[in-house]
């Protein structure tokens, strides 16, 4: 019986070794969050132009209304001075403006739209509320 044993430890501890049976996998990719979007845009100094207006009842509003973003905390809508905040989410920028005709609304601008000039029909929502205000066509002048 000590013999049978024996040879059972003996095959058991054989038959744990390490088995070289190629080289290991390679390790599996590292998934992080998207990359920042460069925090080196924004509008200081540029003049935008609202050209359509689409508001909560759909009423479709011809405008040209400008607005003047004179550093990074103020902007003028049609010459009044107000305050106004850009900055990066994970995949386009938040730009929440004060004191328009809608209220205080925000709404999303993506690179391109900043990069072409051009953000069309965006949703801009009231920003204490979240509640839906207006779709706002504007130009780059």
């Amino acid at each position: 019986m000590k013999k049978i044993t024996l040879i059972a430890l003996v095959f058991g501890l054989w038959a744990c070794h390490k088995q070289d049976i190629g080289p290991p996998n390679p390790p599996e990719p590292i998934i992080t969050n998207p990359t920042p979007l460069d925090s080196a845009y924004n509008l200081v100094g540029q003049t935008w132009v609202i050209t359509k207006v689409l508001n909560t009842n759909f009423n479709e509003e011809t405008r040209t209304d400008t607005l003047y973003f004179i550093n990074t905390s103020y902007y003028t809508f049609n010459g009044v001075q107000s305050t106004y905040g850009f900055y990066p989410n994970p995949y386009c920028y938040k730009l929440n403006l004060n004191n328009t005709p809608w209220g205080n609304i925000g709404g999303d601008m993506y690179p391109y739209n900043i990069t072409q000039g051009d953000l069309t029909n965006s949703l801009f929502t009231n920003t204490f509320t979240n509640e839906y205000a207006v779709r706002i066509w504007m130009k780059r002048l």
